[in-house]
């Protein structure tokens, strides 16, 4: 990523520092970077490093089970009753009535209209794009809707099996963990994931005891639980994906 960065040609970091102005007035130093001082830009980047490995490195596993566990939920909603019900359920503010995809834009900004011409449209979930959904329109290749995933409870911020499953794992993960827990988790490594109620009628106990042991594998980090709408879904985190592959 900061070797990207680094690459990044005179040209487009003079063109974007241009854009950027018309928004915002910048600082003087940053016309170095318009110059291509290379001094500058080493300066720019060492500075992003020292951040990210404070900021962002130590919650990554925790970052990519949220974004797991959101995509995962676009996948089964797709599946189960189209894209139409992923695109209007990106944003309280984002409005589907095909063919058209409306949304909101900020305050004195007038309205766009862009037509994809068959290029398709990317959705893109990404941890620091602010609550409300962006457009990135891209007239040549396609272009990136990027959303906010839907909250992981842990911050505070549908596959079943046969009616008649009874709770299984690996022994080591059993011995480790406890039958039903071990199972819960290894019923929870599907890509989808499980409602509580989904999760107890495929492992036939009841809803209280599925709940139990799903708070307690999310406290441990195994489990992330994500909320839409009026549904909460339960998903293995990599972390507990990473534990039942090393148990099995």
């Amino acid at each position: 990523m900061f070797d990207a960065i680094r690459a990044t040609p005179r040209r487009r970091l003079a063109a974007e520092l241009r854009r950027l102005s018309s928004h915002h007035r910048l600082p003087a130093w940053t016309q170095l970077l318009a110059d291509g001082d290379r001094e500058a830009l080493d300066a720019v980047i060492d500075t992003l490093t020292d951040y990210y490995d404070v900021a962002v490195t130590p919650y990554t596993d925790r970052m990519r089970a949220v974004l797991d566990a959101d995509r995962a939920w676009r996948v089964h909603t797709m599946a189960r009753v189209g894209v139409g019900a992923v695109l209007a359920g990106l944003h309280p503010q984002v409005r589907w009535e095909e063919p058209v995809l409306e949304l909101a834009g900020h305050a004195g900004q007038g309205q766009v209209d862009f037509h994809l011409e068959g290029r398709g449209l990317l959705l893109s979930a990404h941890i620091f794009c602010g609550s409300r959904p962006r457009a990135m329109l891209n007239r040549v290749g396609p272009s990136v809707l990027v959303y906010a995933p839907v909250w992981n409870l842990q911050s505070d911020s549908l596959v079943a099996a046969p009616a008649d499953a009874r709770p299984r794992a690996s022994t080591a993960l059993a011995t480790l963990l406890g039958r039903t827990r071990a199972a819960v988790l290894e019923a929870l490594a599907c890509p989808t994931g499980h409602s509580t109620k989904q999760l107890a009628e495929s492992l036939a106990i009841s809803p209280a005891t599925a709940s139990e042991h799903v708070t307690a594998l999310r406290a441990a980090g195994l489990v992330t639980s994500l909320r839409q709408a009026n549904m909460v879904r339960h998903t293995a985190t990599a972390l507990g994906k990473s534990l039942i592959s090393t148990a099995t």
